[in-house]
């Protein structure tokens, strides 16, 4: 997935908790953790906006665990909720956060390519027939995307 789709897909992620599940203490940290948190797995991918955005990191990482391995895994997300623990952030930006980089994760796995959610091992999880990057598909949903957060925050906040 693009990254543009990734972003609207942890801002309507963001949106469905708000509308069905629950409630947040402060909504901008929250949408902020949502964007964010979209984008950060793609840093093991030289061409992402977040990898131009920081090419030294994104060289590193890239180099050491390819694209769709280490940053779209379950240990990811076991560091990333540990390191929160150690940093004390606002509840509500690591929430965010973590929402975001779910979100990007289920994305990916969306797609033909998969991605390596057991890494370390070699295991690739997602579907056969799934979305080509930048194809017509994703194109469609993106459009799907805009109208399901359309539709949840009218609900939420209207």
């Amino acid at each position: 997935m693009q990254g543009k789709t990734h972003i609207l897909g942890g801002i309507a992620a963001g949106t469905l908790y708000l509308h069905y599940i629950g409630s947040v203490d402060e909504e901008v940290l929250f949408f902020g953790g949502l964007i964010f948190g979209a984008m950060i797995p793609d840093i093991d991918h030289t061409g992402s906006k977040i990898g131009r955005a920081v090419p030294i990191i994104d060289d590193l990482i890239s180099s050491i665990f390819g694209h769709r391995t280490f940053t779209h895994s379950l240990l990811f997300l076991i560091l990333g909720y540990w390191l929160f623990h150690i940093l004390s952030l606002p509840e509500s930006l690591e929430f965010g956060i973590m929402l975001g980089v779910i979100s990007h994760i289920v994305l990916d796995m969306l797609t033909v390519e998969g991605v390596k959610f057991l890494w370390p091992l070699k295991i690739r999880v997602g579907i056969p027939f799934g979305v080509k990057t930048g194809g017509l598909f994703e194109h469609s949903f993106f459009l799907l995307l805009i109208l399901i957060i359309g539709y949840n925050a009218y609900q939420i906040y209207l």
